[in-house]
């Protein structure tokens, strides 16, 4: 299979441009307000977009998954059925980890012992490794593309569906 120069070039600017753009949202951004389990995952689905989905799910975070996280005591049970800033911090650093980190780790890590202040400041110093991270990613990815790219960049290399698929995702 074979693909076209500009479509490459054209879908790997969208992807750096999504990746440049998202950002998890601060502290001060979460919702005030308590809110309910379907509310939650709404939000954490809108905020955890850029993460894969696993096989046969249609989102990144489900209320199953919420729910198993305080069963088996990874976060702190909800308030009258509500969901705090606390949790919603706790849910986003769960979900951005477990791909890459055991869950028993990201648990160590956020013990539900803590503060709210000393979950706020875990918080906050997460979303700022976490952009530092991302920014990096995107500035490896283009310097390898950029090989890709190159002007003198042999049509047999944009020809391989192995290389394409692992700029482009598809």
């Amino acid at each position: 299979m074979h693909y076209d120069r500009e479509r490459v070039v054209r879908r790997m600017r969208k992807w750096e441009d999504y990746l440049r753009e998202h950002a998890l949202p601060s502290w001060e951004a979460l919702p005030a307000l308590e809110l309910y389990m379907d509310q939650v995952v709404a939000l954490l689905n809108s905020y955890l977009g850029f993460l894969p989905k696993e096989v046969g799910m249609d989102a990144v975070v489900t209320a199953a998954a919420v729910n198993n996280y305080v069963r088996k005591k990874i976060i702190p049970p909800p308030v009258k059925k509500r969901y705090s800033r606390v949790h919603l911090a706790c849910l986003l650093m769960i979900c951005s980890l477990k791909h890459s980190v055991n869950i028993s780790y990201i648990q160590q890590m956020i013990p539900p012992t803590l503060t709210e202040a000393e979950i706020r400041d875990i918080y906050n110093a997460f979303v700022a490794q976490h952009r530092r991270t991302t920014l990096y990613f995107v500035e490896q990815v283009n310097q390898q593309a950029s090989r890709l790219l190159a002007e003198g960049t042999p049509s047999a290399v944009l020809s391989n569906p192995e290389v394409i698929t692992a700029y482009l995702g598809d």
